[in-house]
């Protein structure tokens, strides 16, 4: 069987990650197939709809996988771009295609400010959050807040985010990024220690935890917090496995913050790097998918 890796041509987002799923597929008598999302080509017609691939100059061939892992739909420069990609995806699961995670959820989970909307309407405790375009409505919010994050809504890895606590101070971020017509997302900044949990979920099991800890305030693994080994706390458990069904997802990384007042869901990333996580657990989650996916193909 021909088993998908759908992601950009352009640029190679994890390559450990990749590399991980393939031996997955191999290892299960199966056979890797990359999809390039920059290289299809979708037909419509009345009463059908066909996805072909090519790389450049090369003949166009019908994708014809009966699964695809999603692991990235690239950088959009455009909103037209960012659409099209998202539908060409779609196109494939049209055409019978099991893409995991399925695109459309794969877009509201990587958009912070879709997803919180939806983890909060599930009663799934998340950060205070203002998301606005109104430059004074974020400097109430900061001021509110005392002190704040200022994020990109689909921004990753801890990349051009900002700690505030100064209203004037983010007012000047609020006025660049009205500039380049980007929203403003606000989010309370949590007091969490020297660290927070990623916990990894798939099919609806969590497979393990990692606490990852910063000597910074970012905890992300790119802007070198440590993963250490975590153990999976029956709440901890509860809220990854809660956060992952409610966003419609096959599997996903959940950021988990310990407060004096709790837990609090940070963010569900439906695409996460697994690198740390592995070496810190000895759990390779691309194996886990690659059960999932082929019970999902046997239904």
């Amino acid at each position: 069987m021909r088993i998908g890796i759908l992601r950009p041509y352009e640029v190679e987002f994890n390559p450990g990650d990749i590399l991980d799923l393939k031996n997955a597929i191999e290892r299960r008598g199966h056979r890797p197939v990359d999809i390039y999302i920059d290289a299809l080509e979708v037909q419509i017609e009345t009463g059908s709809v066909r996805v072909s691939h090519a790389v450049g100059r090369e003949v166009p061939q019908d994708v014809r996988v009966p699964g695809a892992i999603l692991r990235h739909l690239g950088i959009s420069r455009d909103f037209e771009q960012l659409l099209y990609r998202v539908w060409a995806a779609r196109a494939l699961e049209v055409c019978g295609v099991y893409v995991m995670n399925p695109v459309t959820r794969w877009l509201i989970a990587g958009d912070k400010m879709a997803a919180l909307i939806e983890l909060s309407r599930a009663g799934l405790p998340v950060p205070p959050t203002v998301v606005t375009e109104n430059m004074f409505a974020g400097y109430r919010a900061v001021s509110k807040f005392r002190r704040a994050v200022i994020k990109q809504l689909r921004g990753a890895m801890g990349y051009g985010v900002f700690l505030v606590d100064d209203p004037d101070v983010a007012f000047h971020i609020f006025s660049m990024f009205a500039n380049i017509n980007k929203p403003i997302y606000v989010q309370k900044f949590l007091e969490k220690g020297a660290g927070d949990y990623r916990v990894v979920v798939v099919g609806g099991r969590a497979l393990g935890a990692v606490y990852r800890r910063a000597a910074i305030w970012k905890t992300n693994v790119a802007q070198g917090a440590v993963p250490e080994p975590a153990r999976l706390t029956p709440q901890l458990e509860e809220l990854a496995t809660r956060a992952v069904e409610v966003l419609g997802l096959d599997y996903g990384g959940v950021d988990i913050a310990e407060t004096r007042d709790g837990y609090y869901i940070l963010e569900v990333n439906p695409t996460m790097s697994w690198q740390g996580f592995k070496a810190a657990t000895g759990i390779n989650p691309a194996d886990h998918i690659m059960d999932y996916l082929l019970e999902k193909l046997r239904k």
